[in-house]
C-alpha cells in the first residue's frame, strides 16, 4: 500500500487487487482515517511512498503480512489466515442486508457468481425465519 492510494480528502483508498478481481476505489470509515493520519505523523520518513515498512526501511512483504495476521491469531487463541478477513467481510456485509452488486463492487469481483457464495446464511440466521 502507498501514501498516494490513500485520497484523505474523498475518504476512499484504492486498491490494486490480483487473480483477475477489478481494481478500484474503497471507502475509509473516520477511524481508519485517523489512524492513518496518526501513523503517517509519527511513521517519520515517506521517501518511499510506502505506508507500512519494515526494520531494514523497505516495503513490508505479503509475506509478512500472512506471518503477523496468523501470529495475531494465534496470541488470540484462533487459527486465521489473511484471506479469511476477506471471506468474514463478504458474509458480514451480506449478513447487515447490504446489497449483493455492492458488496461485488467493494470485494472486486467481476462476476457476481464469485460474491453469491456469502449469502449462504448460517444456522441461527435460518433459524430465526422460523421462530
Amino acid at each position: 500500500m502507498r501514501w498516494e492510494d490513500i485520497n484523505f480528502q474523498a475518504q476512499e483508498i484504492f486498491i490494486r487487487r490480483a487473480k483477475g478481481s477489478l481494481s478500484g476505489a474503497a471507502p475509509l470509515w473516520k477511524d481508519e482515517l485517523n489512524a492513518l493520519r496518526k501513523y503517517q505523523r509519527e511513521s517519520g520518513d515517506r521517501s518511499s511512498g510506502y505506508v507500512w515498512m519494515g526494520r531494514n526501511k523497505q516495503a513490508i512483504s505479503g509475506k509478512t503480512i500472512y506471518y503477523l495476521i496468523t501470529e495475531l491469531g494465534t496470541a488470540a487463541g484462533m487459527i486465521i489466515h489473511p484471506h479469511q478477513l476477506r471471506h468474514s467481510c463478504g458474509y458480514h456485509l451480506i449478513n447487515q442486508g447490504h446489497d449483493l452488486r455492492l458488496v461485488q463492487q467493494l470485494l472486486g469481483h467481476k462476476q457476481v457468481n464469485n460474491t453469491i457464495r456469502y449469502t449462504q446464511l448460517a444456522a441461527g440466521a435460518l433459524r430465526k425465519l422460523v421462530d
